[in-house]
């Protein structure tokens, strides 16, 4: 364990040189062999040399069978233990980052389309009113529905609806009646309405079809 290397120091401290180094620098790996203390050798490289004595230089150096050991315990217990356990504590954060990407994707795609849609509002220019249901009328007038209504203090036309083809002519009479209203009440003039023809005067008008009796086409062949 890594506790157990504090204020640890290998019996012999082996420095990183490598094999070119140390050949060329061999007959000075160690100077002053036999000297009791740094100040010897100091004291000659004070006074011979030319050099510099730095402060808390750091140079590298190799582990010792024992350090090397408890490093190797310690990574082994947090590969068994704590690994795992950061694992799964980086899958639920992933999870949730997954979670939070797609809510503010979504959340995105809203505002965008919110917008999207007030901006074709805008465009658009149109939108619901609802018509006062006891001051609304609907009448049949030339092909169409109006509808009037009171709005801003007068009875005024709010809407024009085509009346369906299938419509038409069983709204006839309605229209007929409306189409004399507006002449007499108001003075305003809309084409006549075309009264429906009944399905006998189809039937009529079938037989008065330009073409000849068979029968009579058939007996001048035979003359």
């Amino acid at each position: 364990m890594l506790a157990d290397l504090d204020g640890h120091r290998p019996e012999k401290i082996e420095f990183c040189l490598t094999e070119a180094q140390k050949e060329m620098f061999k007959d000075v790996l160690v100077l002053c062999e036999g000297a009791k203390s740094a100040d010897e050798p100091i004291k000659v490289l004070h006074d011979k040399f030319n050099a510099l004595f730095p402060d808390n230089e750091v140079v590298d150096r190799k582990y010792d069978d024992f350090e090397i050991h408890a490093i190797r315990e310690e990574y082994c217990i947090k590969q068994e233990n704590d690994v795992p356990k950061r694992k799964e504590e980086l899958e639920t954060v992933l999870a949730q980052i997954k979670t939070m990407k797609k809510n503010a994707e979504e959340a995105y795609a809203s505002a965008l389309l919110e917008v999207s849609d007030l901006a074709a509002r805008v465009k658009n220019g149109i939108t619901d009113f609802r018509l006062p249901s006891t001051k609304t009328a609907r009448i049949a007038l030339n092909g169409h529905y109006l509808f009037f209504a009171w709005v801003d203090d007068k009875f005024q036309l709010c809407k024009v609806q085509k009346i369906p083809d299938w419509d038409r002519s069983g709204l006839w009479s309605q229209e007929d009646v409306n189409q004399q209203a507006m002449k007499e009440v108001f003075g305003i003039e809309f084409p006549e309405v075309e009264k429906p023809k009944t399905k006998s005067e189809d039937q009529t008008d079938d037989n008065d079809l330009p073409f000849g009796d068979d029968d009579e086409d058939g007996n001048d062949e035979d003359e």
